[in-house]
């Protein structure tokens, strides 16, 4: 669980036995007002209650023993295809628009959320570690931002499908390809598919979309030219496709 610096040198400075009670107040005070800390500072609150009344022998080896623990459940995570991720945000023409980067690549985009907080509480239901890491995303930021400027037509961003099911992942990976500013139906890529049937099949499958953007799924729409369903909302891909210029 990642944490800001300034509460990680008073977690441990308390677990040595060297923060005074102003420190810890200080601490107090950062950790409810900080976006990195905030959902954490429960826990930390009640570790640190919990080492005061150790011997230093018993908090090394409740620190061993939680270390243990803690690669187990990063272990179990990973077989279920669930990885630490660090994320981002930008601002755009369709407001805050959050990502997540596993080892692996991009493996979230999510829209409509206002805070760091929401995000991590969405997120942290199927991933073992969640932190804001603007540096290390540094790149990812910028390729969102030249897409969303009109500087940049593709996303060179390689994505993180291992949660998908087979089907719903050759569907994105079709879509994946679809050029920037034209549109193609349901229909059409249930036939590039093989499954000329399977129009409503591939409608559900971008709807579980976990990075939409990066695979443009706001590119398919209905036969008859209406918009259909979108991950982000109709708005959303309403406006994506204003800013490719596929539609008026």
């Amino acid at each position: 669980m990642r944490t800001c610096s300034k509460l990680q040198r008073a977690i441990e400075s308390a677990l040595v036995g060297d923060a005074s009670p102003a420190a810890l107040a200080r601490a107090e005070r950062h950790a409810k007002a900080c976006g990195t800390c905030e959902l954490i500072w429960p826990e930390v609150q009640a570790t640190l209650e919990l080492f005061k009344s150790v011997s230093v022998e018993a908090l090394r080896v409740s620190r061993e023993s939680l270390g243990t623990s803690r690669a187990r459940l990063r272990a179990a995570f990973a077989r279920a295809g669930c990885p630490p991720v660090a994320f981002s945000s930008v601002r755009s023409p369709v407001g805050l628009v959050y990502f997540g980067m596993s080892e692996r690549g991009l493996c979230d985009v999510t829209f409509g959320l206002r805070r760091d907080a929401d995000y991590r509480r969405r997120l942290g239901r199927r991933v073992p570690e969640i932190w804001r890491d603007d540096a290390a995303l540094r790149e990812v930021r910028a390729e969102f931002l030249a897409y969303f400027d009109g500087r940049t037509r593709k996303f060179s961003i390689p994505a993180d499908l291992r949660g998908v099911t087979p089907f719903v992942g050759g569907v994105l990976r079709l879509a994946k390809r679809l050029p920037f500013g034209r549109v193609t139906s349901y229909g059409s890529l249930a036939r590039r598919l093989g499954r000329p049937s399977a129009s409503r099949a591939v409608g559900s499958a971008l709807g579980r979309n976990p990075v939409p953007i990066v695979i443009p799924c706001h590119r398919v729409v209905r036969a008859t030219g209406m918009l259909g369903g979108y991950v982000g909302g109709a708005r959303a891909k309403r406006a994506l496709l204003r800013l490719e210029g596929a539609i008026a």
